[in-house]
């Protein structure tokens, strides 16, 4: 009987819980050999389950199989999987680790102990890719192969695995797009924050925080960076990840005449994504001059409730900020119309022309509580108050 093997180099790695193998594996093999052990109930007994693994998340899936297409995708950590003995040569001499994947194909002998999503996320259309000389190449995978771990030993990996992950600050993911090597949506609202903080002038004058936690020796600090670059990414966007590897593919066959184009410069998308044509048109100066001069007028009109150093407004905190980026989208396209210019800049007077008439006291916001759904409510009390252009022609 003919059975398809699966050899590659490994080394033996032997840590307190035992011995195991790690390798590189080409994706679509460790997909072909590859299951989920997903926890379920045994038949109708409630007290028995078996399993290990959560449930594919479609969405998820749906995410990672477009991140393998882009052009900087990687995957550093390794696949995590479990295979009994039977189906496991190991080449001490050679070093190298040989699967037995059943007769006449590719047998699903490793059960997913991380990394299910990932593995979900390939198929045939973007298991291969381009390097940058052009060449063809499979897209390879670290694996951890355990071999003939029992189940309460695999339960503990995955726990631990799984438990020991601590989630990564976003504000940090968004400061670190400053060593970005191309342009992206992202890149630009992190300078535009940074520039924000240390303007002296400026109404955002060292409020936010950088790291996403309070800066040592900084008082009055009210907004994270990831909430300020989400606000804003939204009027540049509507698929920033894209944008980035579109614009990162540019920069490198720059010299090779093969630029692509962003889209979603349609009158209607950019009626939604304003600062669109700003960004393509790497005007930045645009974007960090109508947010300035618009927050700027808010605190013209609500000097008290603006104070970063008064605890009890709801205006000088994450929600109020969130509601105000609502109000502005609004205030922004009833100054625009006609929109035959999205790259104008409207100075503070123009912005406060339009905040000045809302009847909202500042008081208003030292009477809400600082809750989530307050947000909602400033907004809400702001829009009603204020006389808007009517935006029918957008």
């Amino acid at each position: 009987m003919n059975t398809h093997k699966i050899e590659f180099d490994a080394i033996k790695v032997s840590q307190p819980i035992g011995e195991f193998y790690c390798g590189v594996m080409n994706a679509p093999d460790l997909v072909a050999i590859s299951e989920a052990d997903v926890r379920r109930l045994e038949s109708n007994d409630l007290d028995n389950y078996l399993g290990i693994q959560r449930p594919l998340k479609p969405n998820r899936v749906k995410q990672i199989n477009s991140y393998i297409r882009h052009i900087d995708a990687t995957f550093p950590n390794s696949i995590i999987v479990a295979i009994k003995a039977e189906y496991v040569t190991w080449d001490e001499t050679r070093k190298t680790l040989t699967i037995d994947c059943g007769a006449n194909d590719k047998e699903r002998v490793a059960l997913i102990l991380d990394g299910q999503h990932r593995l979900a996320g390939f198929d045939s259309s973007n298991s291969r890719f381009k390097s940058t000389g052009g060449e063809e190449c499979i897209f390879q995978l670290l694996v951890t192969i355990f071999v003939e771990a029992d189940i309460s030993t695999q339960a503990g990996i995955f726990a631990t695995v799984n438990l020991a992950q601590t989630k990564v600050n976003k504000s940090l993911v968004y400061d670190l797009e400053s060593l970005a090597a191309a342009r992206s949506p992202e890149r630009t609202c992190h300078d535009i924050a940074v520039l924000f903080n240390s303007d002296e002038s400026g109404p955002l004058y060292r409020s936010i925080k950088r790291l996403g936690v309070a800066t040592s020796g900084i008082k009055g600090e009210f907004l994270t960076q990831a909430a300020f670059v989400e606000n804003l990414v939204k009027l540049i966007s509507p698929d920033p990840t894209s944008d980035k590897n579109i614009l990162l593919s540019n920069s490198r066959s720059r010299f090779l005449g093969k630029n692509k184009d962003l889209g979603y410069l349609d009158s209607e998308s950019l009626s939604k994504y304003f600062f669109r044509k700003a960004f393509i048109e790497k005007k930045d100066e645009v974007i960090a001059a109508n947010l300035s001069n618009y927050f700027t007028a808010v605190q013209r009109k609500w000097p008290e409730a603006w104070n970063k150093n008064d605890k009890k407004s709801s205006l000088n905190k994450t929600i109020g900020f969130n509601a105000l980026m609502r109000i502005f989208r609004d205030v922004y396209l009833s100054l625009a119309t006609p929109p035959s210019n999205w790259s104008k800049v409207f100075s503070t007077n123009d912005y406060y022309s339009v905040i000045s008439t809302s009847n909202v006291s500042s008081n208003y916001f030292f009477e809400l509580d600082p809750t989530t759904k307050s947000a909602g409510a400033i907004y809400k009390a702001i829009k009603e108050s204020i006389a808007l252009a009517p935006t029918e022609s957008l």
